[in-house]
């Protein structure tokens, strides 16, 4: 480890020593490094006017699509994550993704006043906002205190990731999140791989990076399925990147006077401004008695940070209230926080770094001195993203010392000396390299440590940023946020800004991009040359060198030659170029007066070498000026004649040496030994006649080396594969997506089939159920009385008036023809022995008055007979009804049959 450090310390120029540093005053507390002793001046001078909030004019409209990337779950979010959680749980804690992932069952208020303010004082120069009371940033510390995730394992590149063996919709088949939770979320059956990165895509985009498109994309699809094989990598480290290039999009927007469409991780901006800013909004609740909803929806006691902010209230955007925000960031807090971390032992999470155990636990501290090191932040998971490429953003964490618990000093931004502050990367080494430039530089964290937010020499250096900063008057800015606000006559600019010796200090122009250390070479050319050449790549050089292959021709070695210098000039280092263009200020007249070369070191050149003594006076010049006119006379002559013999220079110059100046000894001297170039002359001589009387051949050789040329371009047209090679690949992938519809199309067929196969079991099941139903139907109804009652009573009322006829046609008869003795008989007759007292009655009263009888009794008597012949009646009708009933069956089942 000490020889990787030593190397990795030899390439990037920074220590250990540098970083962290002895506290002044508090024997068990640090300093976080490099610490600078130069005056900001520079740097002011390029970044200060970049800040949106001191050159742009405040216009919250232009913020209206910025928000709307906001990570609320949409409806079946909660019931899919209960399902995936029930099998991979265990999976997210072990690669540190499972307190983020608990964050997006909870909706979260915007708090708008907040983010359409806070955004103005973003420098994306330093990746931190400029407040009135100093610099702070969001850290790696916070995103490990708020989200959980993990920035330890090795940072995610899109070099690296594998391809994914399977294809999800496109954003043209899943138009939004709800489409696509519903052709993804399963509710029967285990999760599949397939389902589990489709569930991390969705966690990935919708709610952890909130991309601008609004709807499902394949930009971190490779990711996603990295992390459902259970690949421990360092998201924090990507998170935080992707928080940084979020708030640098935004800044390019503003300096282009467009509207803000940039999406990102605003919600964690959020919670991190109303963590820092807490004592500024009203009845803000302790963050231990806050609520979080769990997998049912009931709310339980907070496990993190992270789900104590998520039930804070938002709010909609009020002028009013954005023009106090804008206000407190503007001016500044008196007593700012700038460590909120003091209650974390009242929650569980995060498990992996426990400040509450600090000096017992050496993995909080081994990711602490992460926390503390400068390092490049991964950015981009796609390489066909058009907006966010693969490349890096700058953590420099010496400019938020107080945020982690440090003493702060005059940064040192040791990362824009030494390559650009943010670049794309091209290639998976220079990628791989990047991500890993600082990580053998292992910083020892002691356990007895005393965090602090003190500062040491820090207050000079901020004293002028802010009077070259925030010079301007706050009235009219806040006038710009809200129409109502009353600008009063003392809110008016600062005094101009002045130089050390009074003279007026100059800004440069804002421009959208990074002014600071602009010419600091390319991240690539860092890594490069930090690279020592390995013994089996030497030894690949040394065969080379020594191989017997045939000589190109001297026409192409000549041109191979111009394009190296060529290269060579363009990789040459800053220092190269200073000193290449002081030597040429140097070679024109009065170069002296013009330049100084102590302007170009770096050191006071006579603290290492004293001051040369003044030379002595020389002889006068009337005792050299005849043999100087001689000597002038033979070096006018030719070079030729000079060669030959310069005994005559040489004796001249032995004549006046002592009497001449040192400098123009050197000058001379080497005059005097002109013989030695004889024969280098003489050949130089007959080259050039060589090559006039080869002129042309010269010619013909370069008309054969054009020919050449053209047939070299006709062959790399005819090589050239490039867009076959795209169109290919296009085809390729709807090769890939014809096999994925395939297939699908042949899974909907086997569930076809198969449901098919099952209605067919189940029809022969209701087939017999139904011929078992029906024969018990029939059985039923074999006991039915059939026909109607209609039918049966017009059969009774037949009978009756049958009955009714034969009662009739008795009356008739009785009265017409029967006599009262007849009727007497016919009682007696019928009535047989019963009512004897009244048959003898008649027999009496017959005997004693004939065959007539008074017209009184015949009356009585036709009363009682009238009554025993309805009695008579009565009976005949019931026989005849029971008749009746006793053959209506049969004649009913005679019918039926």
């Amino acid at each position: 480890m000490a020889e990787s450090s030593n190397t990795n310390a030899m390439v990037s120029g920074l220590k250990v020593s540098d970083i962290l540093l002895p506290h002044p005053s508090l024997p068990n507390s640090m300093c976080l490094g490099p610490r600078s002793s130069e005056s900001p001046a520079h740097l002011i001078s390029c970044e200060a006017n970049r800040i949106p909030f001191a050159n742009q004019n405040l216009d919250l409209t232009s913020w209206a699509d910025c928000l709307r990337a906001w990570p609320n779950p949409p409806e079946g979010w909660v019931a899919w994550y209960n399902r995936v959680s029930k099998t991979h749980y265990a999976t997210w804690e072990t690669i540190g993704i499972a307190d983020a992932l608990s964050l997006s069952l909870s909706p979260l208020e915007k708090n708008e006043n907040i983010l359409k303010t806070i955004g103005y004082f973003w420098s994306d120069a330093l990746n931190c906002f400029m407040f009135g009371h100093g610099p702070m940033t969001p850290t790696l510390l916070d995103v490990t205190m708020i989200t959980g995730l993990d920035i330890a394992s090795p940072s995610p590149s899109a070099f690296k990731l594998p391809k994914v063996p399977f294809t999800l919709s496109s954003k043209t088949e899943c138009t939004s999140w709800g489409a696509y939770l519903k052709r993804y979320m399963k509710t029967k059956g285990p999760v599949t791989e397939r389902e589990h990165t489709a569930f991390l895509n969705f966690w990935l985009e919708h709610f952890i990076f909130c991309g601008p498109s609004l709807a499902p994309t394949k930009n971190y699809l490779s990711l996603a399925y990295e992390l459902a094989k259970g690949t421990r990598l360092g998201l924090g480290k990507l998170f935080l990147g992707e928080v940084y290039r979020s708030l640098q999009l935004m800044s390019v927007k503003l300096f282009s006077q467009r509207t803000v469409k940039t999406g990102g991780p605003w919600w964690f901006i959020q919670l991190w401004a109303q963590l820092y800013f807490q004592n500024q909004i009203p009845d803000f609740p302790p963050l231990t008695t806050c609520t979080f909803p769990d997998t049912d929806g009931r709310e339980i006691r907070c496990t993190s940070y992270g789900q104590a902010l998520y039930g804070l209230p938002g709010s909609r955007l009020i002028p009013k209230e954005a023009a106090g925000w804008f206000q407190i960031f503007f001016q500044g807090l008196s007593n700012p926080l700038f460590f909120p971390y003091t209650e974390s032992e009242n929650f569980e999470n995060p498990v992996s770094f426990r400040l509450d155990s600090f000096a017992d636990d050496a993995s909080t501290r081994h990711l602490f001195s992460i926390m503390i090191r400068p390092c490049f932040l991964p950015v981009g998971m796609s390489t066909s993203n058009r907006i966010t490429k693969p490349g890096y953003e700058s953590y420099q964490p010496v400019i938020a010392a107080r945020q982690l618990g440090l003493g702060q000093v005059p940064p040192h931004f040791f990362l824009h000396h030494l390559t650009a502050s943010r670049a794309e990367l091209p290639d998976i080494l220079t990628g791989q390299r990047c991500y890993t430039f600082f990580d053998a530089l292992a910083i020892p964290i002691p356990n007895n440590l005393c965090f602090t937010t003190t500062t040491d020499g820090f207050e000079t250096w901020w004293t002028m940023w802010k009077t070259h900063a925030f010079r301007r008057a706050l009235g009219p800015s806040l006038k710009q946020l809200d129409a109502e606000y009353d600008t009063t006559h003392q809110e008016q600019d600062g005094p101009e800004p002045k130089q050390a010796d009074g003279s007026p200090f100059t800004f440069l122009p804002p421009a959208p991009v990074v002014l600071f250390c602009r010419n600091s070479p390319s991240l690539k050319q860092v890594i490069m040359q930090g690279q020592p050449i390995s013994p089996k790549s030497a030894s690949k050089n040394k065969a080379s060198s020594g191989s017997v292959a045939p000589r190109a021709s001297t026409q192409a070695r000549k041109a191979v030659r111009k394009v190296a210098a060529r290269k060579t000039l363009k990789r040459k280092a800053p220092v190269q170029d200073n000193l290449q263009r002081f030597t040429s200020l140097l070679a024109k007249p009065g170069g002296f007066k013009r330049c100084d070369p102590s302007s170009l070191l770096t050191f006071d050149p006579e603290s290492i070498e004293p001051a040369a003594p003044k030379a002595s006076e020389g002889p006068s010049l009337e005792m050299v000026h005849g043999p100087l006119q001689r000597l002038k006379a033979l070096l006018s002559s030719s070079i030729e004649i000079l060669v030959e013999n310069p005994e005559a220079i040489k004796g001249i110059l032995d004549e006046i040496q002592p009497h001449l100046p040192m400098t123009l000894r050197v000058k001379l001297w080497p005059a005097a030994t002109l013989s030695a170039f004889k024969s280098g002359v003489q050949s130089a001589r007959q080259r050039i006649t060589l090559r006039r009387a080869q002129l042309p051949l010269r010619a013909d050789i370069a008309e054969k080396c054009q020919r050449l040329n053209e047939k070299k371009t006709a062959l790399d047209a005819k090589t050239d594969t490039s867009a076959n090679n795209a169109e290919l690949e296009t085809l390729r992938k709807e090769l890939e997506s014809l096999e994925e519809k395939v297939r699908m199309t042949k899974q909907l067929i086997q569930e076809k089939e198969a449901f098919i196969a099952r209605s067919r079991e189940e029809a022969q099941g209701l087939t017999a159920d139904l011929k078992t139903d029906l024969a018990e139907i029939r059985e039923l109804s074999g006991q039915l009385v059939t026909g109607k009652d209609e039918d049966d009573e017009a059969e009774i009322a037949e009978v009756d008036r049958i009955r009714a006829d034969a009662l009739r046609a008795l009356d008739e008869f009785l009265q017409k023809n029967l006599s009262v003795e007849d009727l007497t008989k016919g009682y007696s007759r019928l009535c047989g022995a019963e009512n004897t007292r009244e048959k003898r009655a008649l027999r009496r009263a017959g005997i004693r008055r004939g065959n007539s009888l008074p017209e009184g009794e015949i009356d009585a008597i036709a009363i009682v007979i009238e009554r025993d012949i309805i009695s008579i009646i009565i009976i005949i009708i019931s026989t005849i009804y029971t008749v009746i009933t006793t053959a209506a069956p049969r004649h009913r089942c005679s019918n039926s049959g």
